[in-house]
């Protein structure tokens, strides 16, 4: 009897501590389904480049976000690649006693919509290169590097340093494709899928364009600096977002729409979504590495070209 009792207590307390387990974050229900569909099988994005270089990239952080080595003056350090640092470079305080600098004055880091988001130095750094290009007198900021993240980084650097370029990113093979030439106009259109590219005045390089949010036209937009795809809460309805200490999710599936490509998430993460764009259409959807590291995707910003070419 007291066997049984024992047994009987023992598997109920196992079966109570995995349902708990499973249910811990709301964010272990999240699924991208069928990722698989995405990566084309021919993926040699070289051969349609003449004149190009190739930089490793590097994914050193427990986000998946890649990496660019960036040489100083005595010493280089990896920095997040983030499509979404549309200013100059940025350092956080993790290397404020490591690189060369001067400080001009105090200065304030701002949210995507241009709110306050956390005081900052403003600085110029005598001399750094990345893309093989060296930048003299460069204007930049240092931030505590709890601005931006959880954990410790070395700081951003953006698509700024790209102007002008083409280049194509490829997470799975860890390498960046770089060059002066278009990319598009080389390109059979049965393997890709061409989307131009939106402008904004307050994010001038960031990677946005127009798709579809369950039907409802938004603005989609790679961040590449961000470590999970969200959605704005404001497409849904109240009662089918749950909350936990994870974050928000919408209780239900997602489909997401650009050109010919179909994205369905279930229980995607959402979250309120202000950006400082010029523009009559809701931001529907940051799409962050999570998702973005399953595309083989190139930008074309060479003369009058402003593209977001993705490889299928």
């Amino acid at each position: 009897m007291h066997l049984r009792k024992y047994l009987f207590v023992t598997i109920t307390f196992v079966l109570l501590a995995f349902c708990n387990a499973e249910a811990q974050y709301l964010r272990d229900k999240t699924a991208i389904i069928d990722t698989n569909g995405f990566y084309p099988n021919d993926n040699d994005v070289i051969r349609f480049y003449n004149d190009y270089e190739i930089i490793p990239l590097t994914f050193n952080n427990i986000f998946g976000i890649p990496e660019i080595e960036v040489e100083f003056t005595n010493k280089s350090f990896p920095l997040y690649f983030d499509f979404g640092n549309s200013s100059s470079i940025t350092i956080t305080n993790e290397l404020e006693n490591e690189i060369t600098y001067s400080v001009i004055d105090k200065s304030v880091s701002l949210n995507p919509d241009g709110s306050f988001r956390s005081n900052s130095l403003r600085i110029v750094i005598p001399s750094f290169k990345v893309f093989s290009k060296t930048y003299v007198n460069e204007n930049s900021e240092i931030v505590d590097w709890k601005t931006y993240s959880t954990h410790p980084l070395n700081g951003l650097i953006g698509l700024k340093y790209l102007e002008g370029k083409s280049f194509t990113l490829d997470c799975r093979n860890k390498l960046l494709i770089v060059s002066s030439e278009s990319i598009s106009e080389s390109l059979n259109e049965k393997h890709v899928s061409i989307i131009d590219l939106k402008t904004f005045q307050y994010h001038p390089h960031g990677v946005h364009f127009e798709g579809k949010v369950n039907d409802k036209n938004s603005i989609i937009y790679f961040d590449t600096g961000k470590s999970q795809t969200a959605f704005n809460r404001k497409l849904f309805t109240e009662h089918k977002i749950l909350t936990d200490k994870s974050g928000s999710f919408y209780d239900g599936v997602v489909e997401m729409t650009f050109k010919d490509i179909t994205v369905i998430i279930n229980y995607p993460r959402v979250k309120n979504m202000n950006r400082k764009l010029d523009t009559n259409l809701i931001t529907g959807v940051e799409v962050g590495i999570d998702l973005l590291k399953y595309f083989v995707l190139s930008i074309d910003r060479t003369v009058d070209k402003n593209l977001l070419i993705i490889h299928k």
